[in-house]
């Protein structure tokens, strides 16, 4: 697929992402991706999960990130409009645990379970990380910074963050929504380096919405605007990607590697034509989907697919028994 036209995109790409509505009609690329994206998806068969809605107490407002822990507990970022906590801790069956965050976020955007346990969340307005405790004490805060000067409102920091499979407390930062490049960190809070820039050639990215690092210990990054998954090693060298037409608004992996991705035709708005297509690792097919939109996506150890809605519904997707 061609897509150099996306590096015109640049400078639109953040009021883009934030919402703003798209100014004039669809490209003729656009047009095109869009029909090769929803043929992908007609010939793709549904994964047999279980379609389960959680339901619980707390009322739930646009849902951007789900994570589990290990003992099967669902931790969810949402974004309240009556001052409540942004961060909810469920059991599996929808019982409230705990929750936090109340004043500590511009807009709640990720987070992730670290492989001790504790709970790693991301502000892409603010471009913050911040750290907890399973219960919610506070313990690191990272400042990601250099936000570019911008007109407008809307995401331009970091979005989301993947725990090094050293063992040695290091985060990588995807700080993709106007900066293109990932922040290591050490266990500390303290940069090691940043690798990235905006293009579509490899190694390059035209939004960096989420990262993950799979069971090979490569960084795998979903190329939002590029349509693309990249695959990399730890240091930011380039190893391959998996392409698909459209864009791939986030991404999870599978314990044995595969990849869950989000896809979306950029010829219609947001919020319709939503699909989650599973890739084999093995041969970079798409091998199935589930019939959802997801903003930010994690998967269980067991197979669960928590994809995050950005409505006010929790949903999973659990094997069958």
């Amino acid at each position: 697929m061609n897509r150099k036209f996306r590096s015109l995109l640049q400078s639109a790409v953040c009021l883009v992402l934030a919402g703003t509505p798209a100014l004039g009609a669809a490209t003729s690329e656009q047009l095109a991706e869009g029909k090769a994206l929803r043929a992908l998806i007609a010939a793709t068969p549904v994964i047999s999960l279980e379609r389960v809605v959680i339901k619980t107490a707390v009322k739930l407002v646009g849902i951007s990130a789900v994570a589990p822990d290990a003992k099967g507990n669902i931790y969810v970022i949402h974004r309240p409009t009556d001052g409540s906590d942004p961060v909810v801790v469920l059991d599996p069956q929808g019982k409230v645990l705990a929750s936090w965050g109340k004043g500590l976020f511009n807009t709640p955007h990720g987070i992730r379970i670290d492989p001790q346990g504790n709970v790693w969340t991301t502000d892409s307005v603010a471009s913050t990380i911040q750290k907890f405790s399973p219960r919610g004490e506070k313990l690191l805060h990272i400042d990601v910074g250099d936000v570019p000067k911008r007109n407008g409102q809307g995401p331009c920091g970091v979005a989301d963050v993947a725990f090094s499979p050293a063992g040695d407390g290091h985060v990588f930062a995807s700080d993709g929504y106007c900066n293109s490049r990932v922040v290591e960190y050490d266990g500390q809070g303290k940069k090691v380096r940043e690798w990235g820039k905006p293009g579509s050639q490899p190694g390059e990215f035209q939004v960096l919405h989420s990262i993950g690092i799979g069971p090979d210990k490569a960084i795998y990054i979903a190329d939002r605007k590029n349509g693309r998954v990249q695959r990399l090693d730890l240091t930011g060298k380039y190893l391959s990607a998996v392409e698909i037409p459209g864009e791939i608004a986030s991404m999870g992996l599978a314990a044995n590697g595969d990849i869950y991705a989000a896809t979306h035709p950029e010829d219609v708005p947001l919020d319709i034509d939503n699909n989650i297509v599973k890739i084999d690792h093995r041969t970079g097919k798409v091998v199935g989907k589930i019939e959802s939109r997801s903003h930010m996506i994690s998967v269980g150890p067991d197979g669960t697919v928590y994809p995050a809605t950005r409505d006010d519904t929790l949903v999973i997707y659990r094997p069958r028994s």
